[in-house]
């Protein structure tokens, strides 16, 4: 694979994935600016929970969709749990509140205790990157997800919920049955709602309008890591469209020894993944630069090796 090119504007949604400090957000950045300035609408959304779009864009990018100076079309959002939360609560708080105090006298902190519980903001946080997907406002989204442990799991997490919001139902018609209990709200409209929202979660991210790209370094522990993650991707069914190997050395650069051991370490890994990954599905490189990336500049400078 020489370029990029054709797989991305070849999917609404691109999801750059891999190990923490592989340069995920560098490669979804530079690829929403590329996208942006070939005249596509372009939305670039981190979920990730410690985010730097502001720090590589150079602007403030916050729980809102915020215009990129300098980049017509590109617009970004950094993804704000407690906003996600707080949707959650605004979707379905008084539906869970009026369930739950069907059972037993609880004051409103209920709806906030839900909110709250391990799991559902971060649930929430795909059906929020949905509703993108979904609308026509944006001609592509480039999604720099959280480190890919995370990022599985959300995806798993989708995967379980879906599965047990399935049975639900009859747990709780058990359950009003043992309490003799007379109550007015029904959660099977609530539970259907939720099992049915996880079901289109997992739909987008296995869906051929998506694409993910695996970021790596060409060290060892990184590719490991790669082959691990595009194989837990693909038995979810998710397809994996290409691997950046970022920050390749310059043989060139220094003739000391230790740059170039450096160097010999780092073609023998990406020789590795040259052979699993050249042909499918297939593998750019991007050089080390002597700088740090971070302005439109800079990332534009990242797109010419990852898009000629």
């Amino acid at each position: 694979m020489e370029s990029l090119s054709p797989l991305v504007e070849s999917h609404d949604l691109i999801a750059f994935t891999g190990k923490g400090g592989v340069g995920k957000t560098t490669s979804a950045a530079a690829t929403a600016v590329h996208l942006a300035e070939q005249g596509e609408r372009t939305l670039l959304l981190s979920t990730d929970r410690s985010p730097s779009l502001s720090d590589i864009l150079g602007t403030d990018v916050g729980g809102e969709v915020t215009a990129v100076p300098g980049v017509e079309n590109l617009d970004a959002i950094e993804m704000d749990f407690d906003t996600v939360a707080e949707r959650w609560k605004e979707a379905y708080g008084e539906e869970v509140y009026a369930v739950v105090s069907s059972f037993m006298p609880v004051d409103r902190w209920v709806i906030d205790y839900f909110a709250e519980a391990p799991g559902i903001a971060t649930q929430f946080a795909l059906s929020y990157l949905l509703e993108f997907y979904e609308g026509d406002t944006y001609d592509r989204i480039v999604w720099d997800t959280a480190p890919a442990g995370a990022t599985i799991g959300l995806i798993e997490l989708e995967e379980k919920l879906y599965e047990h919001l399935g049975t639900a139902p009859k747990f709780y018609a058990k359950l009003r049955a043992a309490i003799s209990r007379d109550t007015k709200a029904d959660p099977s409209k609530l539970l259907d709602e939720w099992r049915e929202l996880a079901q289109d979660c997992l739909a987008m991210v296995q869906s051929d309008r998506t694409t993910f790209l695996v970021v790596t370094n060409p060290e060892k522990l990184a590719v490991d890591e790669t082959q691990r993650i595009t194989a837990e991707l693909e038995d979810r069914g998710i397809a994996v469209g290409g691997i950046v190997a970022n920050g390749l050395l310059s043989e060139s650069l220094c003739d000391c020894s230790f740059h170039q051991d450096r160097v010999t370490m780092q073609r023998e890994h990406l020789a590795e993944l040259e052979s699993v990954y050249s042909q499918d599905p297939g593998l750019v490189s991007v050089p080390q630069f002597s700088t740090e990336v971070a302005g439109v500049e800079s990332l534009r400078e990242v797109g010419t090796h990852l898009f000629t």
